[in-house]
C-alpha cells in the first residue's frame, strides 16, 4: 500500500474514532436527552426551584409567585456573578504588572468582598420572600429547608480532587487550607 493511502486511511480512522468519542461523551453526560427545560439546570441535579416547590408543598398560586421570585432572583444574582468575574480578571491581570499596583489590588479586592456581600445579602432577602409566601403549615417545612442549607453551604465549596492530580484531599489529612500546592480557594465564580 502506497504511503500515502496508508496516511490518508489512518487520518480518516482517527477523525472517526474522535467524532465517535465526542458523540459518546455528549450522549452518555445526557445533554441531548433531557427536555428543554430541565437543559437549563445544572445536569445530574434536581433544579433549586423543583426542589424547594417539592419540598414546601407549593400549590399552583405560590409555585406562579415563586417562580417569577425565582426569576428576578437569578437576574441579579446573574448580574452581580458578571460583575464578580470582571473583577476577578482585572484584579489577576494585575499579576502580569511588574511590580503589580498594589493600591489597585487593595481596591478590587474591596469591589470583590463588596459584590459577594451583596450575593449573600440578595440571598438571604430571596429567602426571606420565600418564607413569606409560605403558609403557617408550611413553616415547619421551611426551616428544614433552611437547616438543609445552611449545612449545604457550610461545607467546602471544592469537591474532592481525583485523578492525576493529587489523592482526594479527605485522604490528604487535613482541611485545604493546610495545602497550599492546591488551586486557591478564590476563583471567580463561573459565569
Amino acid at each position: 500500500m502506497e504511503r500515502t493511502k496508508l496516511l490518508t486511511f489512518s487520518v480518516i480512522g482517527l477523525l472517526l474514532l474522535n467524532l465517535l468519542t465526542i458523540g459518546y461523551v455528549v450522549f452518555k453526560s445526557g445533554h441531548f436527552s433531557q427536555s428543554d427545560q430541565s437543559r437549563s439546570q445544572p445536569l445530574g441535579r434536581e433544579g433549586p426551584a423543583r426542589v424547594i416547590i417539592s419540598r414546601l408543598h407549593f400549590d399552583e398560586q405560590q409555585q406562579k409567585q415563586f417562580l417569577e421570585m425565582g426569576r428576578q432572583h437569578h437576574q441579579e444574582t446573574r448580574r452581580l456573578n458578571e460583575e464578580s468575574v470582571r473583577l476577578f480578571r482585572t484584579y489577576y491581570s494585575l499579576l502580569a504588572t511588574t511590580p503589580p499596583d498594589t493600591a489597585k489590588a487593595s481596591m478590587l479586592a474591596r469591589q470583590i468582598a463588596d459584590i459577594q456581600r451583596q450575593i449573600a445579602e440578595l440571598n438571604f432577602a430571596h429567602f426571606q420572600e420565600i418564607k413569606a409566601l409560605c403558609r403557617p403549615e408550611q413553616q415547619a417545612d421551611f426551616v428544614q429547608l433552611v437547616d438543609d442549607l445552611a449545612r449545604l453551604f457550610g461545607r467546602p465549596q471544592r469537591p474532592p480532587r481525583n485523578g492525576n492530580d493529587g489523592p482526594p484531599e479527605a485522604t490528604m489529612g487535613g482541611p485545604p487550607e493546610e495545602h497550599p500546592d492546591g488551586p486557591p480557594e478564590n476563583f471567580p465564580p463561573k459565569p
